[in-house]
């Protein structure tokens, strides 16, 4: 049977991108594709570009287009608190990304050093307190490392589309 709904809300998207974030196995198989650096900025990508709707800026450039109705359903997505903690997330997440503007790699390029760990844990606690079932985690984890074996690729598109993980490709 699958879990129904993954990916499938803001609030599922969130999790499953910090699920992943924070999974050694899942990052481990990304890895094989793609150096440590590669697989950091692709994922700050997607945390920029697709997942945080309420920021003002994508990676590399700012949210001109950023659509008000889009932003109130984000929010709908979370308790007054777990807002709070997404915006502190985001903010250590966007700080750390200006610090790491370069010439040569653009901005998010992450070396594998303290402050890509410190975002890594900031993802752990952040996770903790929007999924506390580590039940769902378990399946959540075991979902993406299912997909991450198909490809880094189509775990890009996913978190990027709205479809749902745990449904079968085609």
């Amino acid at each position: 049977m699958k879990p129904a709904g993954l990916g499938s809300t803001h609030r599922e998207r969130i999790v499953l991108f910090l699920a992943f974030l924070t999974s050694r196995e899942c990052l481990d198989l990304c890895k094989r594709a793609a150096n440590s650096e590669e697989v950091a900025a692709t994922l700050s990508g997607i945390w920029f570009d697709d997942l945080y709707v309420p920021g003002e800026s994508y990676l590399n450039a700012v949210k001109g287009d950023r659509r008000d109705d889009e932003v109130l359903r984000f929010q709908a997505s979370f308790t007054e608190g777990e807002l709070l903690a997404l915006e502190r997330f985001h903010g250590f997440f966007e700080l750390r990304a200006s610090f790491l503007s370069n010439s040569r790699h653009g901005r998010a390029h992450f070396p594998e050093n303290d402050s890509w760990r410190g975002l890594l844990r900031h993802a752990e606690h952040l996770l903790s307190e929007l999924a506390p079932d580590p039940d769902y985690l378990r399946s959540v984890l075991a979902a993406l490392a299912r997909r991450a074996e198909a490809g880094a690729a189509e775990l890009e598109q996913a978190f990027r589309s709205r479809r749902r993980l745990a449904d079968e490709p085609g």
